[in-house]
């Protein structure tokens, strides 16, 4: 069942993909009632401060310069518009828990700010579809639209583009089998809830243990818990999770 209150769709186009070293340079969004109808819409380029430069795989996907981003503001000046938009409401996205939430968050809290993702119905159409079917956002349009991207005046890897590819994506999953939203134990995303032994339960995504639950970890190899509490390369939201499954 969907939670009935406004929905904000967003993506992202950036530097590169290391959320820890890279910038956000495109913010789309769209914003729908509850019954997906677009209510209002907002893209923003975006010019990251200081000396930056655009891997040639992000280039080659967004067709996004420097010379382009010279006169365009800093993500500060942006970012308590960005947040505006999406107060209050559910957000979707294709891929975002792996990519766009922690990317925004983290640079949100560049500046000072955040927006609580934790405590947000965050939908990821990408990890569902993943789950029916295994493709990307090009296939997945096309079989549910009938047409390919591009035939729908869209173009693949622009963040306006692809919001409304999602959206439509969304429109027709929901119309399929409805799903609510993910559960979300750190912006990060390093641990996702999975079914282990039958029981859904929160699993490492990454490392060592991936597709191991926390709770087993806890009883086998507790020091990695604590090492990923003390030196691991996880948000502070992901480690404030971990630290009640160590036991002293």
């Amino acid at each position: 069942m969907l939670n009935m209150k406004n929905f904000v769709f967003y993506d992202l186009e950036t530097t590169g993909v290391d959320k820890e070293k890279d910038y956000i340079i495109q913010f789309a969004a769209i914003k729908v009632d509850e019954n997906l109808n677009i209510i209002d819409e907002k893209n923003l380029y975006i010019q990251p401060e200081g000396s930056y430069t655009i891997s040639i795989q992000a280039y080659m996907k967004h067709h996004i310069s420097p010379q382009f981003l010279a006169d365009k503001p800093y993500f500060f000046q942006v970012a308590d518009e960005i947040l505006e938009f999406m107060n209050g409401c559910n957000v979707v996205t294709y891929n975002g828990c792996n990519f766009d939430i922690p990317f925004l968050e983290i640079e949100l809290k560049r500046c000072g700010k955040s927006f609580d993702f934790l405590h947000t119905d965050c939908y990821d159409a990408f990890i569902e579809e993943k789950r029916r079917n295994g493709i990307s956002l090009e296939n997945t349009f096309k079989r549910y639209e009938g047409k390919t991207m591009v035939e729908a005046g869209l173009n693949a890897h622009d963040a306006l583009s692809d919001v409304k590819a999602t959206l439509a994506v969304f429109k027709a999953q929901q119309k399929v089998k409805p799903y609510g939203p993910e559960k979300m134990y750190g912006e990060d995303n390093f641990i996702v809830q999975s079914e282990f032994n039958g029981v859904p339960q929160p699993v490492f995504n990454v490392g060592k243990y991936r597709e191991l639950p926390l709770s087993y970890i806890a009883s086998i190899d507790p020091g990695y818990l604590s090492w990923c509490v003390n030196k691991g390369n996880f948000m502070e939201s992901t480690k404030e999770f971990i630290k009640q499954y160590i036991t002293e």
